[in-house]
């Protein structure tokens, strides 16, 4: 008698981004439904940092990739649910407004010249930055109403279940909502993580330190989980995944050959988060989940230019990755084999607590 392959366990990565960054995964989510011929609603996890929390939340409350899609083309269906949101306008400018002038977490700063093996340099200088002034208003509340329209808005969603990073702006550390019971307090404690709405865990994850103020939960300051990590692929160690499939459209696997010193420095920022995931999946598969990782190719790069939040050219970023993702999808799928054939065992829930 013959069983039949048990359906594999599966995971979402979706990183940070900005405006663009949006865009590019919409667009690589649909080559991933195209060719892997999975929906990405059927993932266990999806992990989503900044512009990939609002993915990952969007998916956990069972919206389709192809009606995110359309929405984002502006080109909507009939009976398609309704997003109040603006591509064009309601991300904001594609330069931040005049932020204030006193730095938002000292402390934060201060603890990271203190314990610099506790608190990356990233994070630490994040504290000396001024607070925003732009507006994460009209993001939370497209995800408050299509939570309350799927019906999560008191509860968090199960499948995908989404696991939302972000950072605690008083200690620096990581705090995945959807998944953390407890954190450090600053006097080294343990206190419990209050269970934030989905809708305010997204703007906490996409609070960019200097461009938005950070968003406040249970008393407690939070920025973008970026400032940890652009991606947070490490989550994701020992859970019961067999496959992980990882979307950063900060990262770039495809080296280019940029023309303008700009460029040349937002390259460099990519190297740095490349080499971060990468080292990242590599610990996933010596784990035994199996790891595809997608980026921005040269056309995409090329589409984004070197303002990721600039919406003017979110169409051309969408339908290069499309493309793009399709081409290296089939390809890291062709050379793994054995993929969706077996489970991993000996590992936690991947779905956690929350």
């Amino acid at each position: 008698m013959t069983t039949a392959p048990k359906t594999p366990r599966r995971a979402l990565v979706l990183g940070g981004g900005g405006v663009l960054g949006f865009s590019w995964m919409v667009g690589a989510l649909s080559a991933l439904e195209s060719v892997a011929e999975f929906d990405a609603r059927e993932v266990q996890v999806a992990v989503g940092t900044s512009a990939g929390s609002v993915v990952a939340a969007l998916l956990g409350c069972r919206l389709p990739v192809e009606v995110i899609a359309r929405h984002h083309q502006g080109v909507p269906d009939i009976g398609d649910p309704v997003l109040r949101y603006d591509y064009a306008s309601d991300s904001g400018d594609a330069l931040p407004p005049r932020p204030g002038w006193r730095p938002a977490s000292p402390r934060l700063a201060l603890d990271g010249l203190r314990h610099p093996r506790r608190i990356s340099p990233l994070v630490a200088l994040s504290g000396l930055l001024p607070a925003g002034r732009g507006s994460l208003r009209a993001v939370g509340d497209m995800v408050a109403g299509v939570a309350d329209e799927a019906g999560f808005g008191g509860t968090w969603p199960d499948r995908p279940r989404p696991w939302v990073v972000a950072a605690d702006y008083r200690t620096g550390r990581r705090i995945v909502f959807g998944r953390d019971d407890l954190a450090l307090a600053p006097d080294g404690t343990q206190r419990i993580v209050r269970r934030a709405d989905l809708a305010d865990a997204v703007r906490a994850s996409c609070s960019i330190p200097g461009w938005y103020p950070p968003t406040t939960i249970g008393g407690v300051p939070y920025i973008d989980g970026g400032a940890v990590s652009n991606a947070s692929v490490d989550v994701l160690r020992d859970t019961a995944v067999d496959e992980v499939y990882v979307f950063a459209p900060m990262a770039s696997l495809e080296p280019d050959h940029p023309r303008t010193t700009l460029a040349r420095l937002e390259r460099r920022v990519r190297r740095a988060v490349t080499k971060r995931i990468v080292s990242d999946a590599a610990v996933l598969r010596a784990n035994g989940a199996r790891v595809c990782v997608v980026t921005p190719g040269a056309a995409d790069l090329e589409a984004m230019g070197v303002n990721l939040m600039n919406p003017a050219h979110r169409n051309d970023v969408y339908e290069s990755a499309r493309v793009s993702a399709a081409i290296q999808l089939r390809r890291q799928l062709a050379a793994t084999q054995g993929w969706g054939r077996r489970s991993a065992v000996g590992r936690s829930n991947p779905t956690g607590s929350a």
